[in-house]
């Protein structure tokens, strides 16, 4: 759309506001680092006096500004770190008000702060509520810094910035965005302004999670920035944004005094791999740092082998189903708390004959009712070591109380105890009509595991809730009790009953937790998800506190019309528009390699930056694809397989297979042989299987096969 003299003079204005803050910024970049340079050499001078000053009075002043010189060389890396992100992406807003005093207030909002250069931090809500909360022309009443400001939004606009340079300026009076060559500025007509809104800058080579913050309604930004100590819980559907609202969120709460959270003290958990590395590459950008990110099992091994000493050895093993849906129903999580309970009750009876003779230690022990096992053991064992008891008794009970630790410390050999004792089981679980085939099954199983010294893979949950109960919580690096302050559970609709309870029972409150999720992505069967009601009923909260992202930013309406069929919710989607997914049946494996490689080219002959993703239902497909198409593409194609953590998220193409990709986004995807053999249609997990791999792709879908297509294609 050919530009007005009005838009020309917007532009300029935006322009010169923009290049003038990058201008400030530069210019407090080298006094930054000169202070720093300063500030180094200070601490470094003070350290060595330090260390060469042996009289202890003339010592201790030194510590102390040792101590303050390290503290601002470290301010001071972080000032210049925070001023080169700034320059790179200075603000993303900007509001201007009317105030009813007469005075007009201009703010840029960013992901960092600079006073200098009038930039707020986001997380700095009071003031960046007057972008968030309101639109341009809408009167405004707010609290900022204990005085009340009242007035009209008179400006209110959005920008995109690129590697230092600003490439789209979002208005009520439309979007202008710089052109295809770089070289001037279009206003977009109304369906490339839809396009225009996606929450990744079009072409843009950053494929981290995008940065969604001048797309943040008003609705998310409450979410967003709500009470420290609510949890939040969010069911969005695919490239909704849930998890990126998830990490704002985080953000938020580690930002100065927005909540007592400390990073090393959070965690984001997620259920595979590649998603970890995915969110591990985005968080710096958030302005989150120090914060864990891990697979759940990943984080559960490194506390269970720490707490049976290495002697933990998991393998996996091709069960039938029915081992799995035992292993992670709800009612195994209470069988691990009868036993439990079980070895407890025989504690106590023990400790209270052994010691029945010395009722004041009967009282100590006593004093711990109530409380977990283990804790109650060793701090019994204290008191015991201080009480005035004939020596060699003393020592005999000793040696009998290191035993009954030992034997309660024995979390392996419980696991074994427990799948084996058919009778404690069958007390649990539901009744069922081949339940006494499948214990004894599972009973053969978990002897032979025993015989070999190994664990099932499924066992690793199981172990982690026995060894959270009988402590009282998990056991941190230091051997003491580790609460989070906050914890991210994503993808929460794949975890089952027993994860969710050690998960639940991980943080310092329950309502320090952030759970997001989407039945319809739902890949692991066997792990019956708890359900969203129960989920909110355990955290005292309603119904209506569930919050519901629909709205895709990812996919076209295309896209998401075939994934809404796939899913068995048929529905046309209004939004982004984009080509129509196609569809490929080929003659045989060589047709298949030549299609797949000439629709590859032409993704990257219209985009060089694009991240593609062609996706098979296993990973032995996803190798051999892989290995057949390395002959035929160019070696600038960038072509490698995505598996766990060989994942990278530059441009080029990723072979992967569908469990590899959750919570994942590409450009281009193409689903690899999408047949009746790899999607059966009796399989509960093949429908959503399928609606994850098509709701990975942004911008063009294709599903290609030599075997005729699976029926849920057709429906």
């Amino acid at each position: 759309m050919e530009l007005s003299e009005e838009d020309k003079k917007l532009i300029e204005e935006e322009e010169s506001l923009f290049y003038r803050t990058i201008e400030s910024l530069c210019g407090d970049l080298p006094q930054v680092r000169a202070s720093k340079i300063s500030a180094n050499q200070m601490a470094r001078e003070l350290t060595q006096q330090m260390v060469n000053e042996w009289n202890h009075e003339e010592r201790q002043p030194l510590v102390s500004d040792e101590a303050v010189a390290h503290k601002i060389s470290d301010i001071r890396k972080e000032t210049d770190q925070t001023l080169m992100e700034l320059i790179q992406e200075p603000y993303f807003g900007r509001v201007v008000t009317d105030e009813d005093d007469g005075r007009e207030v201009a703010f840029l909002i960013g992901k960092k702060s600079n006073i200098e250069s009038g930039i707020v931090d986001w997380r700095n809500g009071p003031i960046s509520s007057l972008y968030f909360n309101y639109q341009q022309g809408e009167e405004f009443f707010e609290e900022i810094n204990e005085r009340e400001r009242s007035g009209r939004i008179k400006l209110r606009r959005s920008y995109r910035v690129d590697n230092g340079r600003l490439v789209q300026i979002d208005t009520p009076e439309g979007v202008y965005h710089v052109d295809s060559n770089g070289t001037g500025w279009q206003k977009l007509d109304i369906d490339v302004e839809i396009a225009a809104h996606k929450s990744r800058n079009i072409g843009s080579s950053d494929k981290k999670l995008p940065n969604i913050l001048s797309l943040i309604t008003k609705d998310q930004f409450e979410l967003i920035t709500t009470d420290p100590d609510r949890p939040v819980i969010i069911q969005g559907s695919a490239g909704s944004g849930k998890t990126t609202v998830a990490l704002h969120r985080l953000a938020w709460l580690l930002h100065e005094e927005n909540s007592f959270a400390q990073p090393e003290k959070t965690r984001v958990l997620v259920m595979n791999k590649s998603l970890q590395i995915y969110i591990d590459s985005t968080l710096p950008s958030l302005g989150i740092h120090g914060v864990e990110t891990s697979t759940f099992n990943s984080w559960a091994l490194s506390i269970i082998r720490k707490a049976t000493k290495g002697k933990s050895h998991f393998k996996f093993h091709n069960l039938p189903d029915f081992v799995e849906k035992i292993k992670f129903s709800e009612e195994i999580l209470s069988a691990i708390s009868g036993q439990v309970e079980k070895q407890s009750r025989r504690s106590d009876h023990w400790i209270r004959d052994t010691f029945s003779r010395w009722p004041h230690l009967v009282k100590k022990w006593d004093e711990g009712r109530g409380g977990a096992i283990l804790p109650r053991i060793r701090n019994f064992a204290h008191e015991v070591n201080g009480a005035k008891l004939p020596e060699k008794e003393k020592k005999q009970i000793h040696i009998s109380l290191r035993s009954l630790q030992g034997k309660m410390e024995d979390y392996i050999n419980d696991i074994y105890d427990l799948l084996a004792d058919s009778d404690h089981l069958r007390g649990y679980l539901k009744p069922d009509r081949k339940l006494d085939y499948h214990l004894d099954f599972l009973k053969q199983q978990t002897e032979k595991n025993r015989k070999h010294k190994n664990l099932d893979y499924f066992d690793m949950s199981l172990i982690l809730c026995n060894i959270q109960l009988k402590n009282g919580g998990l056991p941190g690096k230091n051997g003491d009790i580790s609460n989070l302050d906050h914890l991210v559970i994503d993808e929460a609709q794949d975890f089952g009953p027993v994860e969710f309870a050690i998960m639940m029972n991980a943080v310092r409150d329950k309502h320090n937790l952030t759970i997001v999720g989407d039945v319809s992505q739902k890949i692991l069967f066997s792990r019956r998800f708890i359900g969203w009601d129960k989920i909110i009923d355990s955290l005292g909260l309603d119904e209506s506190d569930l919050i519901r992202l629909e709205v895709s930013f990812r996919c076209t309406a295309q896209i998401m019309t075939l994934a809404n069929r796939v899913a068995g919710s048929p529905k046309k989607v209004d939004g982004r528009q984009g080509p129509p997914p196609t569809f490929q049946n080929v003659a045989d494996k060589d047709e298949l390699l030549e299609t797949i490689t000439n629709w590859v080219q032409v993704c990257q002959s219209t985009g060089p930056n694009k991240l593609i993703a062609l996706i098979c239902r296993y990973p032995k497909q996803a190798m051999e694809l892989k290995e057949d198409l390395a002959e035929m593409l160019p070696k600038d194609a960038g072509l490698r397989l995505g598996h766990r953590d060989q994942f990278s998220f530059e441009p080029g193409v990723i072979v992967t297979n569908v469990h590899q990709v959750k919570g994942l986004e590409f450009d281009a995807v193409c689903i690899v042989e999408p047949s009746e053999e790899n999607y059966p249609q009796l399989r509960p997990e093949s429908r959503n299987l399928l609606y994850v791999g098509i709701t990975r792709a942004e911008d063009e879908l294709m599903l290609i096969g030599v075997k005729p297509f699976a029926r849920i294609l057709k429906e």
